[in-house]
């Protein structure tokens, strides 16, 4: 093997962040639009007696949250804020439940073409693989989200940018996968579909990298290695 492990990127490189989606599943575009609507449904089967354009109308209020926070931002940090906008109190197993709903699901049908077999493939190579991601939804979501698409087992090693307080670029969170996943040291690759955040992070972290065009032309020549499509990474790994 070339690489002694593979981490990778979520949206925009396992999952298509496309408005719509393939078959009869709602597309990403129609499923964050309905999340006030969840968020409102979910609180008043709690029995919380709240109207879907008062919710929907404190959220938008609370849309700075994400910079007055910083990388520990979470769903799950908007949605206690939500509760003391509204005057209820913030019950940790209240705000768990509603973060759930709110943050809605991911479709099988939003992953690129052959995520699924190619890491199989991978996984059956025994090649160690893991997640790095910049993302506002809480960690326990994320993995139900894998879990759900049957993808949860190939990545025994996840670090989400809100759960650990560190975003990309910053080395740091790609020098901690490589110590959690017993890789310090090692030969160590990361896929993304951004030259700022993940090709710029993993080599100020001293890894190769791999930019999936699935929004970018190019590199500019930052990355190791460039591909369109899933099919193409096996051949980088064994080379």
């Amino acid at each position: 093997m070339k690489y002694d492990g593979i981490f990778f990127d979520s949206g925009g490189t396992l999952f298509s962040f496309k408005s719509t989606a393939a078959g009869p599943d709602p597309g990403v575009g129609e499923v964050s639009a309905q999340g006030p609507e969840r968020a409102a449904t979910a609180l008043r089967w709690l029995g919380h007696q709240v109207e879907d354009g008062e919710v929907a109308q404190h959220l938008a209020e609370l849309a700075a949250l994400p910079r007055t926070i910083g990388p520990a931002y979470t769903q799950e940090g908007l949605m206690r804020a939500l509760f003391e906008r509204l005057g209820k109190t913030p019950r940790a197993d209240e705000v768990v439940y509603v973060t759930g709903v709110y943050s809605g699901p991911r479709y099988r049908s939003w992953l690129f073409p052959g995520v699924g077999e190619v890491l199989g493939e991978l996984h059956a190579l025994g090649i160690p693989m893991g997640l790095i991601a910049n993302t506002d939804v809480p960690g326990w979501v994320m993995d139900r989200n894998f879990r759900g698409v049957g993808l949860l087992h190939y990545f025994p090693v996840r670090l989400y940018s809100g759960d650990e307080g560190i975003e990309k670029p910053d080395p740091r969170i790609f020098e901690l996968a490589a110590e959690r996943a017993n890789l310090s040291g090692r030969r160590l690759i990361y896929m993304g579909d951004r030259v700022d955040k993940d090709v710029a992070g993993a080599s100020a972290a001293g890894w190769s990298s791999i930019l999936f065009r699935s929004a970018l032309e190019d590199s500019g020549g930052a990355a190791d290695f460039e591909i369109d499509s899933w099919s193409e990474l096996k051949a980088i790994l064994l080379e």
